[in-house]
């Protein structure tokens, strides 16, 4: 779920309940594929009660997923991937298993 105001987009995502839960990664793209191992980079790391993020206004199309991890580091699996398109962007190509969300004008 998003949320886009004129202060700035919110990635929201509902939380992970597994008893070991120590927090989330939340990782960005600029273009496809998406994914730990392929055009990703860790945007933040946020603590288990936490589930959004402020992404700031990115200028271009960004892709994000999330995975959750546990006190030992060991990492779930990637979320779906999510799509912010800013205002007069043109549409980009469809997200495998994910979903597309613009920009509120």
């Amino acid at each position: 779920m998003w949320s886009s105001t004129a202060w700035g987009a919110t990635l929201t995502w509902e939380p992970n309940h597994e008893p070991h839960l120590a927090g989330y990664h939340v990782y960005h793209c600029s273009e496809l594929p998406c994914t730990r191992k392929v055009g990703a980079s860790r945007l933040a790391t946020v603590g288990k009660h936490e589930t959004s993020l402020d992404i700031g206004h990115p200028a271009n199309i960004q892709y994000y997923f999330i995975t959750a991890f546990d006190s030992a580091h060991h990492e779930s699996h990637e979320s779906g991937v999510v799509v912010f398109i800013p205002v007069g962007s043109p549409p980009p190509p469809p997200t495998p298993g994910g979903m597309r969300i613009d920009s509120l004008k």
